[in-house]
């Protein structure tokens, strides 16, 4: 499901106009962005937890030169399914 799809799905199961669907949207997944930047969780009771694991630094080959470089850690964001979720997918 692309995300115009999913805005028209919730406006349609809900009566909300696609345009106030999609500014919902972009407030609730740009806040899970900003909570995540800033090194917490969001915890969804029901649906689940997003949450930022830290790579840590290495080095790394260049494959056509050989040359080894130092990477920078980097936040991996991540998503775990609650229980009650999992339940509803029949997993």
């Amino acid at each position: 499901m692309t995300r115009s799809q999913l805005i028209t799905k919730v406006a349609n199961d809900t009566g909300i106009s696609a345009v106030e669907v999609e500014k919902i949207m972009d407030g609730i997944f740009g806040t899970i962005g900003d909570v995540l930047k800033a090194g917490d969780k969001v915890t969804i009771a029901g649906f689940g937890r997003f949450e930022c694991a830290n790579a840590r630094p290495r080095t790394s080959p260049t494959p056509t030169t050989k040359v080894t470089s130092q990477l920078e850690p980097t936040a991996i964001p991540g998503f775990k399914a609650s229980g009650r979720l999992k339940e509803r997918l029949g997993k």
